[in-house]
């Protein structure tokens, strides 16, 4: 029996679900700039629009659902009023673009890549099949090819954001050091045993040495594209040793879990060599889409299993669609009337919402805890 035949045991929606909103809907906004470069300004509004939306989403999970507030109650009281206070900070002290927005986008690509390993993972537990570690290396192994190629070869990105980067070594070292911690604490607050606590933090602090290297290599005018070659080799045979992996399950191979494999090795291996601007476009609407499947599925899963902590999501998971659509009209609207009226509290508020957003996801969104695996059908 085909994977088509079980979308409920493989695919984490349906396959049209999953292959337009999570494996191969970027693809559009990916080409079309390159097939029709006058559209392209017209592709990055359309992703943008929907990107800047789907952080909101977020914000519903956590307050509206009362079991998952009171599990970290202090925290998403204060998070809201932090966040866009150091964002104004950062204006107010003059501490403000390029150096804000150069971190910003920096964690945002963290961030949409750490969402792709979190779907694989999900891919994973429905196929129960699959190595942590490995599902972990190609997945960011991937995404950090694409982003030293664009290093490399000084896309232009975001104005003259890959040339800023590299003008400055310590921005290299910066947002290492910050991967690292960030993966680092995520794995020990994950509940290791003690026998695994001193080699995630031995791990942790190798990453931060040899990532800081790779980095510095690869903005060096010389050596740099040499590297990202040698890069792209070591992931590559990575990816077929991933591969080989999955044919060898009992099961069968999960045509839905490689298919999505291969389309974040397309878009971070192979987009930046043909136009890193299109990259951009498409890995944001990516993220946005993906987000916005991987909620609707949780929401409905929510209502069924435990409805009665979180009554209003229950009642916008009887019709998902309309209401997503109607949350993202709205949410674009106010934000729009907020930069046309107030431009620097828009930027304010966006900013700090942003943040607010990394830091919520990577705190509902653990697999590991079984009401989450539960909702997301993990």
């Amino acid at each position: 029996m085909s994977d088509l035949t079980l979308p409920k045991k493989r695919w984490i929606v349906n396959p049209l679900v999953d292959l337009t909103c999570i494996s191969a809907g970027w693809a559009v906004l990916f080409l079309l700039p390159i097939i029709a470069p006058g559209l392209e300004e017209n592709a990055r509004v359309v992703a943008i629009t929907f990107f800047v939306a789907h952080r909101y989403f977020t914000f519903p999970l956590v307050y509206m659902d009362r079991v998952e507030f009171a599990r970290r109650r202090w925290t998403y009281l204060i998070v809201p009023v932090v966040c866009p206070a150091g964002v104004w900070l950062c204006y107010e002290l003059r501490v403000a673009e390029p150096e804000m927005f150069t971190f910003w986008w920096f964690f945002n690509y963290f961030h949409f890549v750490r969402q792709k390993y979190g779907i694989l993972r999900i891919y994973s537990g429905k196929a129960k099949w699959g190595i942590k570690r490995l599902d972990e290396l190609v997945t960011y192994g991937w995404g950090a090819t694409g982003l030293l190629h664009m290093l490399a070869f000084q896309a232009e990105i975001e104005g003259k954001l890959m040339h800023y980067l590299a003008s400055n070594p310590a921005w290299i070292y910066g947002m290492v050091a910050i991967v690292a911690a960030v993966w680092t604490i995520d794995e020990l607050w994950g509940g290791s045993d003690d026998t695994n606590r001193s080699t995630i933090v031995a791990l942790g602090v190798v990453f931060l040495i040899v990532g800081a290297g790779i980095g510095l290599s690869a903005i060096d005018p010389v050596i740099g594209q040499l590297l990202v070659y040698g890069v792209y080799c070591v992931f590559g045979i990575l990816t077929a040793v991933w591969l080989v992996h999955e044919f060898r399950s009992p099961n069968g191979p999960s045509w839905p879990k490689i298919l999505f494999m291969a389309s974040v090795a397309l878009l971070y291996g192979y987009g930046p060599i043909v136009s890193a601007s299109a990259v951009v476009i498409a890995t944001s609407f990516s993220h946005a889409f993906e987000y916005f499947a991987i909620c609707g599925i949780a929401i409905q899963n929510k209502a069924r299993s435990h409805g009665e902590d979180a009554p209003l999501l229950a009642v916008a998971a009887r019709h998902i669609v309309v209401y997503s659509l109607l949350f993202i009209a709205v949410v674009s609207g106010l934000l729009q009337g907020m930069k046309a009226l107030v431009p620097f509290a828009f930027l304010v508020f966006t900013y700090g919402t942003s943040f607010m957003h990394f830091i919520f996801d990577g705190m509902i969104w653990k697999l590991r805890r079984p009401r989450v695996a539960a909702e997301v059908g993990a």
